[in-house]
């Protein structure tokens, strides 16, 4: 039996769940649907598969302390796998790059089972099923995909024209459909013939070498140059972004898929949904008598049908009907229900004007813990700071800013200049401007930390670092 390798990709952004997924922390991170994230679940479920070392997460370099530190929450027990991506460039470029990682860990008889980090699957029995059966299926040089049977005509999905009977449950691949208009995409689930396209494919590293040489040889032979110029950790394989920057922005339906003739698709029946928008959240939600979904501290009077989601503040929902409601502490998404797709349009006005809201939350999380961002104005700004046990800040100064720590809870120990010191709970110390300084917690429970910085420029860009345990200078 041909080695097997489950690679998740899990760089996307998920701009259509803003406001709570943002680039620097997007939705495959958080917990929507249960108490872990939608990437710990993906991974919960391949390790009911295989070995966890043969678990490959493809991913960006900036989610790199993030993706790993919810992997060792997990308790798995070996370090992750990671490809980290300097830039985004779609799921071709992706997936060259995983046949690469497999080749050069296992050889080239590499079965590799590619799936996304923010699908959610209801029946995971029938999930690992199928996926045994498309692997038998690829082994035998096929191009195996899912094809998802169409609950409703929906507009956010590619679609699939399934060709010829091959077996139960598999046909060969008619052709691949772009996202439809609402008129094609009810003809499509009238007739029967379309399946939802899922993104996961199965094949052999050499069967999807060879079509990438193919039919998309700039891809495979950027691949080939970058995976040469790699730079090796024991937990990930990263890139240089001059080189990676030539790597085509295509995917692997365009590149491969829709190219073919051996490819086959599976029908598949394992109650899947890509969680893109979040009427999608909210169908795949349980729900109340009224048809509602709340999530935090959310009173309902004559609401039917909608879907409040707020991590901090009371809600009250009075009288409303199909609607989705999203509050976080910088921003409020108000929308109805049937238009949640286009969200992206918000998304695509806040770049334009360059704001952070799509990038950061008020909530940073960083490599040694995290801050909030309290209150700011013109001249000064207040985070709580919170060190994770045996975090340690880097040795840094600023140009701008002079910062005032007090603990909160917890202690910390502090460089300032050439003092040293160990502040304990309502304990302070003040940082001038310029001074090299540094916070460290060397013991087993987290500190936290109010910090008020006080300056002529408060930015996040005022930081020169000399020394830091997570490679960052």
């Amino acid at each position: 039996m041909k080695k097997v390798v489950y690679f998740v990709m899990a760089g996307g952004e998920g701009m259509r769940l803003w406001p709570m997924s943002r680039s620097h922390f997007p939705k495959q991170l958080h917990s929507l649907l249960g108490d872990s994230s939608l990437l710990q679940q993906s991974i919960e479920r391949l390790r009911a598969i295989g070995a966890p070392q043969d678990i490959l997460i493809g991913t960006r370099t900036d989610l790199y302390f993030s993706i790993k530190e919810q992997w060792e929450n997990m308790g798995i027990g070996c370090p992750p796998w990671l490809i980290l991506e300097p830039l985004s460039r779609n799921t071709a470029p992706a997936i060259a790059l995983a046949v690469c990682a497999c080749r050069q860990r296992y050889g080239e008889d590499v079965i590799i089972v590619t799936l996304a980090a923010d699908h959610v699957i209801k029946q995971p029995a029938r999930f690992r099923q199928l996926v045994a059966k498309g692997v038998n299926i690829a082994a035998k040089g096929t191009i195996v995909t899912f094809g998802i049977i169409p609950a409703y005509p929906e507009t956010g999905y590619g679609y699939i024209k399934v060709g010829e009977k091959i077996e139960e449950d598999v046909f060969r691949v008619g052709q691949f459909k772009e996202k439809p208009g609402a008129e094609t995409a009810v003809k499509y689930v009238q007739s029967r013939d379309y399946l939802w396209n899922s993104g996961m494919f199965i094949f052999d590293t050499k069967v999807m070498a060879d079509n990438l040489k193919r039919f998309c040889p700039k891809v495979w032979d950027t691949a080939v140059k970058v995976w040469k110029k790699r730079k090796e950790k024991p937990d990930n394989v990263s890139f240089d972004q001059k080189p990676f920057s030539m790597f085509p922005n295509v995917s692997i339906d365009y590149a491969v898929m829709e190219k073919v003739s051996n490819g086959a698709v599976i029908k598949a029946d394992f109650g899947w949904c890509d969680v893109g928008c979040w009427r999608m959240v909210y169908e795949v939600s349980p729900k109340d008598k009224d048809g509602n979904v709340f999530s935090g501290d959310v009173y309902s009077l004559d609401t039917r049908n909608t879907f409040v989601k707020s991590d901090r503040r009371f809600v009250a929902a009075v009288g409303l009907k199909d609607l989705i409601v999203i509050d976080t502490p910088d921003a409020l998404l108000i929308s109805d229900r049937g238009r949640s797709q286009d969200v992206k349009n918000v998304v695509n006005r806040l770049n334009a004007r360059q704001s952070h809201l799509t990038k950061f939350h008020t909530t940073v999380y960083r490599p040694w813990g995290n801050y909030t961002v309290l209150e700011e104005g013109p001249g000064y700004k207040i985070k709580r700071v919170v060190v994770k046990a045996k975090g340690q800040l880097s040795l840094q100064k600023h140009n701008f800013r002079s910062e005032h720590w007090v603990v909160v809870s917890g202690k910390a120990q502090v460089v300032s200049g050439k003092k040293k010191c160990l502040l304990k709970q309502n304990e302070s110390v003040f940082i001038p401007k310029g001074h090299k300084h540094r916070i460290s917690n060397p013991f087993n429970k987290e500190v936290v930390i109010i910090e008020v910085q006080t300056g002529a420029k408060i930015t996040e860009e005022d930081i020169v670092r000399f020394d830091d345990l997570y490679e960052r200078c």
